[in-house]
C-alpha cells in the first residue's frame, strides 16, 4: 500500500495483459502530471533511465512504509508486439546496453555478482517445477544444459536485461521511440542471456547472422554455440514460469518453440 508523504499522487494499480494486477506498478496523477510509478525498482533504474534506455525517471522518494518509489514519465503507447521484435531499435537498444561501460560501473557499486551461466542453470534446476523435471523431454534438455555450460569469462560481463520478451518493450505512440521496461530482472552476466532469447523467439535463423554482424558480435561457431544454449535456457524458463502460474497453454506453446529451436541445430 502506498501512504504517508505521496497523498499528493493519486495511484490506480496497473493490470497486465491478461487482466492480472501487478505487484507493486502503478499508474499516478497529480493535477496534469501522470506517472508510471515501482515500489522498490532496481537501484540501477535510474543509471538505466540516464541512458535513454527507458523511461525518463520524474522523482524518487521513500514513504512512510520504508518503501522506495519511483516515477517514470508516463508513455502513451503499447507493448510491442511479437511481429515487431526485428524493429532495428530493438537491436540498438540491446547494443547501448550491453556496451555501456557506465552502467557497468553503477552496478558493481551495489556490490552485486556477476551471474555466470553455472549459476543460472542450477537455479532454474533448483526451482524447477515438479512437472518440468518429469517430462523426459524436459529434464533431459535441462540435463543437456547442465552437463554442456558454455564457457564464461566473469571479466567480460555486461548489464543484461535478464527478460526481453516483447512484453517487456513499449513504443510511443507520438515519438515511435522504443523503451525496455521491467527491470526486475537486470544482472551483470554474459550479453547472450538477452541476445539468444531476442534470436531464438523472434528473429528468423537466416537472419540470425546479419543480427550478429550489426550487433558487433564475431560471428562464429562459439556465437552459435552460445545461442543455442542461452537460447534453449530462455525457453525452459519460459515454460517453467508458466508451469508454475498454471498457464498451461502458454507453457505448451514454448514446448513447442523449443522443439523447432533445438531441430534447427540438428
Amino acid at each position: 500500500m502506498i501512504q504517508g508523504n505521496d497523498v499528493d499522487w493519486h495511484y490506480v494499480p496497473l493490470n497486465n495483459s491478461f487482466g492480472q494486477n501487478i505487484n507493486n506498478v502503478f499508474y499516478a496523477t497529480f493535477g496534469n502530471q501522470k506517472a508510471f510509478v515501482k515500489v522498490n525498482a532496481s537501484p540501477l533504474l535510474v543509471s538505466i533511465s540516464q541512458v535513454g534506455l527507458t523511461p525518463k525517471i520524474i522523482w524518487t522518494k521513500r514513504n512512510s512504509n520504508g518503501d522506495m518509489l519511483t516515477a517514470q514519465s508516463w508513455i502513451d503507447g503499447l507493448v510491442l508486439d511479437a511481429t515487431e521484435m526485428g524493429d532495428m531499435q530493438v537491436n540498438q537498444t540491446l547494443a547501448t546496453l550491453h556496451h555501456s561501460k557506465m552502467l557497468i560501473e553503477a552496478f558493481k557499486k551495489f556490490g552485486n555478482h556477476v551471474t555466470t551461466p553455472r549459476h543460472l542453470v542450477d537455479t532454474l534446476y533448483k526451482d524447477a517445477h515438479k512437472s518440468l523435471l518429469n517430462n523426459s523431454y524436459l529434464s533431459g534438455m535441462l540435463s543437456e544444459l547442465r552437463e554442456a555450460t558454455p564457457k564464461f569469462d566473469p571479466q567480460k560481463a555486461v548489464v543484461v536485461h535478464g527478460d526481453v520478451n516483447h512484453h517487456n518493450w513499449l513504443k510511443n505512440d507520438h515519438s515511435g521511440k522504443i523503451y525496455l521496461v521491467d527491470w526486475d530482472t537486470v544482472a551483470l552476466s554474459d550479453p547472450f542471456v538477452d541476445v539468444a532469447h531476442l534470436l531464438s523467439h523472434y528473429i528468423a535463423p537466416n537472419k540470425w547472422r546479419e543480427w550478429l554482424s550489426y550487433s558487433g558480435y564475431r560471428v562464429d561457431e562459439e556465437a552459435y554455440a552460445k545461442v543455442k544454449w542461452y537460447g534453449m535456457l530462455s525457453f525452459l524458463k519460459q515454460i517453467n514460469e508458466n508451469l508454475w502460474s498454471d498457464n498451461l497453454q502458454a507453457a505448451n506453446l514454448e514446448i513447442i518453440g523449443l522443439r523447432n529451436f533445438s531441430n534447427i541445430f540438428k
